[in-house]
């Protein structure tokens, strides 16, 4: 029960931290804590009450601070990066006081002074995958500033962040934009990292029972697929995978009938009642690496999507109103290269 003192109000969370900060401390500890204080008095105590925002705690090197708008919230984080560049210029490098910074928007318990709620962790996890000097922020922020903030922000794909239980689509902002206003494209992640909780151990098979295969080892990760391919195969319009690394994969009951549908990969199926169970590489890294369909294990709540594959074939009449990456097979670059490794464009 939330006691009298607590109320539950709809915030955005900016959590900045010092990059390096205990190798500067190792280096020169008072000079440090100097020039951090400085760097508070000059440039992110006064952007953030210019943004309408609020300090609710110092954490050694790091700020926690509320906003009650995520547009708000965001241009003070671009704010106080590009200041903190400037004022860096001409001291060492090793020297220099530099932040990473989350932003998240959700619904946070309030307790007089201070926050609390997987909002707030979320904002702090998201501060640790920002690069030096860039701002990470979740989906939920950023569809209430991409059409108010004339800023570019690089599509990161969904990240399982640490001790929270769904995965997190990110958008990053670096200052350091090409002259031409865009940024370098950002590398796709075609997997995500899962927690080392992650259960190592799945099951799973197909309808009829004369094949059953084990899992043991980390899923690397799950897709959704809507390419001809297979939508062919499955008879379906959609077809979810869940990668992992082959060797984990140990089939404990039959074996699958395999069909060769390109000159890169291979799809096995039960020969008995045609349920499909995996597709395997056949060229390069790819061999190093199989994917079971989804539907096929025992629990596939338990591994939810990260991204589609194949959108150029998607059926008009379907409509997906999930938030994950969309891609197109020509613009993957694991299929790119596997197809050249064969001689042949992604078809």
């Amino acid at each position: 029960m939330i006691g009298s003192g607590i109320e539950r109000r709809l915030a955005a969370i900016l959590m900045a931290d010092v990059v390096g900060y205990s190798r500067l401390m190792g280096q020169d500890e008072a000079a440090t804590l100097l020039a951090l204080q400085e760097s508070r008095f000059a440039v992110t105590d006064p952007t953030i009450g210019s943004h309408h925002g609020r300090i609710i705690k110092l954490m050694g090197d790091g700020i926690l601070a509320e906003f009650g708008s995520a547009v708000e919230a965001v241009a003070c984080a671009i704010e106080i990066q590009r200041r903190m560049i400037e004022r860096n210029r001409g001291v060492p490098e090793d020297r220099q006081i530099r932040f990473r910074v989350g932003v998240n928007i959700v619904e946070v318990l309030h307790d007089d002074d201070d926050v609390y709620g997987d909002g707030v962790n979320v904002a702090s996890r998201l501060q640790e995958l920002a690069e030096t000097n860039g701002v990470a922020i979740s989906r939920a922020v950023f569809v209430h500033v991409e059409d108010e903030i004339d800023e570019r922000f690089a599509d990161l794909g969904a990240h399982q962040l640490k001790n929270i239980a769904k995965p997190v689509r990110v958008f990053h902002f670096s200052p350091t934009a090409r002259a031409d206003g865009g940024h370098a494209k950002a590398a796709f992640r075609p997997f995500i990292d899962m927690p080392e909780a992650q259960q190592a151990f799945a099951g799973g098979g197909c309808l009829c029972g004369a094949v059953r295969y084990e899992i043991h080892g980390k899923p690397l990760g799950s897709m959704l697929c809507q390419c001809r391919m297979c939508q062919r195969f499955s008879g379906a319009p959609i077809l979810g995978g869940t990668t992992m690394l082959a060797e984990a994969l140990v089939f404990t009951q039959g074996a699958p009938k395999f069909f060769q549908s390109s000159k890169i990969a291979k799809r096995g199926f039960c020969a008995d009642c045609g349920t499909a169970l995996l597709y395997q590489g056949l060229v390069g890294i790819w061999t190093k690496w199989v994917m079971v369909f989804t539907a096929s294990l025992d629990a596939p709540q338990d591994f939810p999507p990260t991204y589609n594959l194949g959108v150029e074939s998607a059926m008009p009449w379907l409509g997906l109103h999930d938030d994950l990456p969309r891609t197109q097979c020509k613009d993957s670059p694991s299929l790119i290269d596997a197809y050249r490794a064969v001689g042949q464009e992604v078809p």
